[in-house]
């Protein structure tokens, strides 16, 4: 689909990094619809001068997009769902939609079924990172009908984009999850050194903590932190309950510290423990198989795969 007509609804951040990229790499003008809080039509002169330095032409109605190729929709999750259903209304047959937005599987799945309907293809495109540190190279997780032909339409004008199969929601699940743990760590270190200025003891909090994350991968830390929780959740509930303790005589409210105490109280009361300290070994696999196992069928007799098919 050479030179093919890209169209935006919302043109936040994200929005105006990818347009003012691909503007660049296909000299095409894209074209851009808003209708949120902050810009919807009539749009100010100031959000018009920075749609144009985008290279980016605002158009007043959602219908004007009619007759793009690819719709890219990046609007804010709350209104997700609804956008891209009326997007879906108004596209032709074989019109790529592409839903950059952070929403639930549930939602991308509804919005691809109303794409699909109209008979549209559907990305459900997810932002691995922030446009902020990465640009336009920040890596699209994607998934959906329209998977393959976002690919194979965008990278060569040197998007990233990483394909994880047909179906809609898939990917999202992946961002959601990945969110879990970005903005629980985001959440978790801006309370610990809020509390360590406080404590007056910030840059020596900092160059602790760095100075053991910097001294090995993140994935070996996430491997420890698996397997060693089925074996110490129960120790680490009850020293996380007294550095909560702790916090609150610096008159700190301690809300990350205590949800991480209830969280391990929780892997704790699943009484695994003496299961996996009678192995002679076992995979951080091992014990979130075995988890997810009692959180959903209840209690069970684990079986242990073979130590040699462990990873």
């Amino acid at each position: 689909m050479p030179q093919p007509k890209i169209a935006f609804v919302g043109f936040g951040e994200a929005a105006r990094c990818f347009a003012k990229h691909l503007v660049a790499q296909t000299g095409i003008q894209v074209v851009a619809f808003c209708q949120g809080k902050t810009n919807a039509p009539p749009y100010s002169q100031a959000f018009r001068a920075v749609a144009a330095d985008c290279g980016a032409t605002l158009v007043d109605r959602l219908e004007d997009l009619a007759d793009a190729d690819v719709i890219f929709s990046a609007v804010v999750v709350a209104v997700a769902a609804e956008t891209g259903e009326a997007i879906a209304r108004i596209i032709r047959p074989g019109c790529l939609v592409v839903d950059i937005n952070a929403a639930t599987p549930r939602t991308k799945q509804r919005v691809a079924a109303a794409v699909e309907a109209r008979g549209g293809l559907f990305a459900d495109a997810n932002l691995m990172g922030s446009v902020d540190l990465y640009g336009a190279a920040v890596t699209l997780y994607t998934s959906g009908s329209g998977a393959e032909r976002f690919a194979e339409v965008f990278k060569p004008l040197g998007m990233r984009i990483d394909v994880a199969g047909p179906e809609a929601g898939t990917a999202a699940a992946v961002k959601m999850l990945r969110s879990v743990v970005t903005k629980g760590m985001e959440a978790l270190l801006v309370e610990a050194l809020t509390a360590a200025t406080l404590a007056g003891v910030r840059d020596e909090t900092m160059r602790g903590l760095c100075a053991s994350m910097d001294a090995t991968t993140f994935s070996k830390f996430l491997d420890m932190c698996v397997r060693s929780d089925v074996l110490h959740a129960e120790r680490r509930a009850v020293e996380m309950d007294g550095v909560a303790a702790g916090l609150r005589e610096l008159g700190f409210d301690p809300l990350m510290v205590t949800a991480t105490a209830e969280r391990l109280k929780v892997s704790a009361r699943l009484g695994l423990r003496e299961e996996f300290a009678q192995l002679s070994g076992y995979s951080a696999d091992d014990v979130l198989d075995r988890y997810a196992h009692v959180a959903a069928r209840g209690a069970g007799p684990f079986e242990a795969r073979p130590q040699a098919e462990r990873r």
